[in-house]
């Protein structure tokens, strides 16, 4: 059995499992796949899995609450306020993080932004670079050997899952990179190469997601206030639900395709939503407001609608002074 995964402390390009001559390429992989993956799982504020569950977390909470409101017509939520409110934070926090994620602007941190960066150096996505970029063995069938050799007669062990002896994991990103190429087990070769045809099939997921049109919706809407001529460009897009979810899934998707995928590390299957610490559902089963408070409720509004309203007081006094 393989041994429980440790903290990932880079194997010293010396003792990588290529030659000399092509270290140079390896260290320009090793670089850029590291940037990546801070990109995609461990920047402290724009990491895009840390992005993507707080959306999916943020879609499952509105949608749940949305159909508590549909089953109970005479719940708070069919109040006006209430439902303006979750609806138009919904919105806007979903789109925006939506139009962040597809910002092709070069100083930001952005899937879109990450597959162009991709693409850009797909020439160092090699076999040899894929399966030894840290310390794996290539030939894992000797080190296996080898290893039952060492451990006849002997009682289960824990395999090793990290560096050169680590022949279980060799074989696993082997039989990864054989089905993203289509290249025979029987016909490898350290210098073959990922297909750039699954760059383009992964960026047009990403195309075709509408979160593109969302970004654009947003910039005549929401991040920004558009011209009439910007409004009209988005005239035909209608913001929903359905529409804001759908490009969630498929902007997850480009992710865990080059996280888990293109990249051979981490992904989210089974665990892009996050799993509660507490009672979502806690009060709930309460009224937002007791039915002897309704006199109170109607201070508390006049109250601060009067202090809304006496700011533009003394204006025209304030302005002739200046």
């Amino acid at each position: 059995m393989l041994a429980p995964m440790t903290e990932d402390n880079e194997t010293p390009l010396s003792q990588c499992d290529v030659p000399p001559e092509r270290r140079p390429a390896l260290e320009s992989y090793r670089g850029k796949r590291r940037v990546w993956l801070s990109w995609i799982d461990t920047d402290e504020h724009h990491a895009i899995w840390q992005t993507l569950s707080a959306m999916v977390w943020t879609d499952v909470s509105f949608r749940t609450l949305t159909q508590f409101a549909i089953d109970d017509e005479a719940s708070c939520l069919g109040n006006s306020l209430v439902a303006e409110a979750i609806i138009n934070g919904h919105v806007a926090t979903q789109v925006l993080a939506i139009r962040r994620l597809v910002d092709s602007r070069s100083d930001v941190i952005s899937l879109r932004c990450l597959i162009k960066d991709v693409r850009r150096n797909f020439n160092l996505f090699t076999r040899e670079n894929y399966v030894c970029h840290d310390g794996l063995p290539y030939d894992y069938a000797a080190v296996q050997h080898n290893e039952m050799l060492e451990r006849v007669g002997s009682d289960a062990f824990w395999g090793h899952t990290s560096g050169p002896k680590a022949w279980g994991t060799s074989q696993m990103a082997h039989e990864q990179f054989d089905r993203l190429s289509g290249i025979a087990s029987t016909n490898r070769n350290r210098e073959d190469r990922l297909p750039l045809a699954l760059i383009d099939t992964v960026e047009g997921w990403l195309n075709n997601s509408g979160a593109d049109e969302l970004a654009k919706w947003s910039h005549a809407y929401l991040a920004h206030a558009g011209t009439p001529q910007k409004r009209e460009e988005v005239a035909h897009l209608l913001v929903t639900t359905n529409r804001i979810t759908n490009a969630i899934n498929a902007l997850a998707r480009v992710t865990e395709a080059v996280s888990a995928y293109i990249l051979f590390a981490s992904g989210r299957l089974n665990g892009l939503m996050p799993t509660a610490q507490f009672d979502q559902f806690e009060k709930l089963d309460q009224p937002v407001m007791r039915a002897d408070r309704v006199d109170q409720a109607h201070i508390l509004w006049n109250k601060l609608s009067s202090e809304s309203d006496s700011c533009l007081e003394n204006v025209g006094r304030d302005l002739i002074r200046t």
